[in-house]
């Protein structure tokens, strides 16, 4: 009843959308931008001006869908709906051949369900650490919690952060993980546009829970010769791209290493001849990406190649970590024209690997490869000047080999143990979307089956839009076929990725959401709330074996996890903002020994975090660029006592053992963290230079990596459990050069 009663209020309150179509227009072959185009609709006319640039009035989407035409005598006429507020990026065909096809463009969502970042705003990324981090951008999002300093990929909407999908041109990247989890391997330097989807999904989108965030590569973009090196703290790149008129193709190459290894070898040796210890450990990482996007008579072929790599040795005298980890991935993505209808099919191949060794009282050998093949094919065809039809299908294989060694101090074998998981997913989705006046319809499903049972996933979403206001109302249903498992207490990229059906349940998220925005005196002010309802969900008991233990069943258990989501965006001449406001609640249901339910409360169930990036630009040289945030503290299991242990003869070493009561019984301490940035830049006739400099925690805030307890002695011989915190980084400087050469 409620959700019927929100229903029918968002249908008849009158609200207004403050609406603009902006973009730039380019030449399909050659990629320069095409001056003198009329971009017209049954109400307004513009030009494109000597960049290529237009924009349309505001009241140009007054109402509904409105069909945009683009016209120029050397080119074909081209036509494109819209149905929003948006920005264009628009390639015309050399001829004067006047085409009746239509270019449709898809609602994204008005409120905080969609986040997007285009080329410019890739650009400029925050470095708070020297290097431009998409992920940790991303966090900075309404939605998206921060729930550690290393903690890897995206908390969205009270799900784990294996539940958010990371999709490079459709091809998912398992794990992101660079610098144990400080940053991320997703480069924003390598693509043309990201967007972040968190609710309201498409068909089109399945096999995660939580939300997908899409990256397009940047070569379909690319319009010029240019070379680019930089140079940080951490580690330095090159980048190449070029257009090659002749073959109507783009490339993009980039390349980027570490040499924090070379530092931490220097040092080493240099310890190591006066007979001293060195606690800095051997580490190291890569990146490489290769991109090429082809023009052909009726569509593009594009081609994606992405690997990491990391390295890290950790060995001292009291205790060994040793470990490797990294990506690889392929995806090729074609599309082409059928008249007015539109096909495109993506292939794609992606494995993540880790191996570990660690080495205390015993050596335990942990390894995993994961490797996925992916292909999705999809139909779509207009629907008059009112929507369009979308129909596909698709197929995902996926396999993952794990396997433990345990020795003793003698290196006398203890324990060896292997499992290998075989996974099959494959579906139909279809979707349509449809405008009348004021709201537009979007509805679908996506059938999934694992060669066992169907599982089906309908969509809904409702828009409505006037003069100043938008709003949404959407439903939809999600399935994920994997889980990843936690082994080692503290999240890491050594988590094992597990398929399910078979000792791990299927996940499922039912969500309900509303959104809004308003523009007000030049700041957008969206709003948004949501409610998911959980299946699947894994939960660990303590003293769980699961390092060594795979044959054993993991208890399904339900869950919730609702919120409400604020953002404000506001740019003038000289200074942009945003800020965000973020309440969520996370749970998972047990049952106990009597049959009663409880709630026990997962890592990401931070209740309040406030955000606020901010930019300022003192000239076209200079700019001063900061972000900061709040949250209350993330759910920890910690010991409530402690057990004396003697060992199994008169001289061993007695050991204590800590003593748990239940899952998560305390709160970490609040964090927060400033961090800022200087940037200059000069235009040179063939370059540009860039300089930037920063401070990481920049007032020093000890925010809590992982706590840990220790036994203090009392007067009267007893022990008493002391609660202590390891914090990662203090105030770090940064430095970064980077030149970008036109050739």
């Amino acid at each position: 009843m409620r959700c019927a009663a929100l229903f029918l209020f968002l249908l008849f309150c009158s609200h207004w959308l403050f609406a603009q179509v902006q973009g730039t227009v380019f030449d399909a072959e050659t990629r320069y931008p095409l001056p003198d185009v009329l971009i017209s609709t049954a109400t307004a006319k513009a030009a494109s001006d000597g960049e290529g640039r237009f924009s349309l009035p505001a009241d140009a989407l007054a109402v509904g869908a409105v069909l945009i035409s683009f016209n120029h005598p050397r080119y074909q006429d081209t036509s494109v709906l819209v149905h929003q507020p948006t920005v264009l990026r628009l390639y015309l065909s050399p001829g004067a051949v006047s085409l009746s096809e239509v270019e449709v463009v898809a609602v994204e969502g008005v409120g905080t369900e969609v986040s997007k970042l285009d080329r410019k705003e890739l650009e400029s990324i925050s470095k708070p650490l020297g290097e431009a981090d998409l992920i940790r951008a991303l966090q900075y999002k309404p939605g998206v919690l921060q729930t550690g300093e290393t903690q890897t990929g995206l908390f969205v909407r009270g799900g784990a952060n294996s539940q958010t999908a990371i999709l490079l041109q459709g091809v998912p990247v398992f794990n992101s993980a660079h610098l144990l989890g400080i940053n991320s391997s997703l480069d924003p330097d390598a693509y043309e546009s990201v967007s972040l989807t968190t609710g309201g999904f498409r068909a089109n989108m399945g096999g995660w829970l939580s939300a997908y965030l899409q990256a397009e590569p940047r070569a379909v973009d690319i319009s010029d010769q240019q070379l680019k090196v930089g140079v940080g703290v951490l580690s330095s790149e090159i980048g190449y791209q070029q257009h090659l008129a002749r073959y109507k193709t783009s490339i993009y190459a980039k390349a980027k290493s570490s040499y924090y290894q070379l530092l931490a070898k220097a040092y080493k040796q240099l310890h190591q001849d006066k007979g001293e210890e060195t606690p800095l450990p051997d580490y190291a990482f890569a990146d490489l990406n290769l991109q090429a996007y082809t023009s052909l008579p009726k569509g593009s072929l594009s081609v994606a190649v992405f690997r990491s790599q990391d390295r890290y040795d950790g060995t001292t005298d009291r205790l060994s970590l040793a470990a490797t980890w990294g990506n690889q991935l392929v995806s090729a993505r074609w599309k082409h024209r059928l008249g007015p209808a539109w096909l495109e099919l993506v292939q794609g191949y992606s494995r993540y690997a880790f191996a570990m060794e660690h080495q205390r009282q015993e050596t335990d050998v942990v390894d995993q490869a994961t490797t996925g093949y992916f292909s999705n094919i999809l139909f779509g065809l207009p629907l008059g000047s009112r929507g369009f039809f979308e129909a596909g299908a698709f197929l995902q294989h996926t396999q993952a080999d794990m396997s433990t060694v345990q020795k003793d101090r003698q290196g006398r074998l203890l324990q060896k143990t292997g499992l290998t998981e075989k996974s099959t997913v494959s579906g139909a989705f279809s979707q349509a979307q449809l405008t009348f006046g004021k709201l537009t319809y979007v509805a679908g499903a996506r059938l999934h089956t694992d060669l066992k049972k169907p599982y089906l996933a309908p969509r809904l979403k409702v828009e409505l839009t006037n003069s100043g206001w938008a709003s949404s109302l959407y439903y939809d249903r999600t399935y994920q076929f994997h889980h990843q498992v936690n082994v080692l207490g503290v999240n890491m990229p050594f988590d094992f990725l597990r398929l399910a059906p078979g000792k791990l349940p299927v996940q499922r998220s039912d969500q309900v959401g509303v959104a809004v925005n308003r523009l007000f005196n030049g700041a957008k002010v969206t709003a948004g709330a949501y409610h998911r309802w959980l299946d699947g969900q894994l939960y660990y008991a303590n003293a769980s074996t699961l390092l060594t233990d795979f044959e054993q069943d993991f208890e399904s258990h339900t869950g919730r996890a609702y919120g409400i989501e604020l953002e404000v965006q506001a740019s003038w001449s000289k200074f942009s903002f945003a800020g965000g406001y973020t309440l969520a609640y996370s749970k998972l249901a047990q049952v106990n020994e009597f049959g009663e339910r409880l709630w026990v409360y997962p890592v990401q169930d931070v209740r309040h975090q406030v955000n606020a990036t901010w930019q300022y630009s003192f000239n076209k040289n200079w700019q001063l660029a900061g972000q900061w945030f709040l949250q209350t503290g993330s759910p920890y299991t910690f010991p409530v006592s402690i057990v004396p242990v003697q060992g199994m003869t008169p001289r061993a070493t007695q050991r204590i053992v800590p003593g748990f009561e239940r899952f998560n019984n305390i709160r970490t301490p609040v964090r927060h963290r400033l961090d800022v940035g200087v940037t200059y830049k000069k235009k040179h006739k063939k370059s540009l230079s860039e300089w930037n400099v920063g401070v990481y925690n920049l007032y020093n805030r000890a925010n809590p990596y992982f706590l840990y307890f220790g036994v203090s002695r009392q007067e009267d011989g007893t022990g008493k459990i002391v609660a202590k915190q390891r914090s990662f980084l203090p105030l770090t400087p940064t430095l970064r050069y980077t030149c970008t050469f036109d050739l």
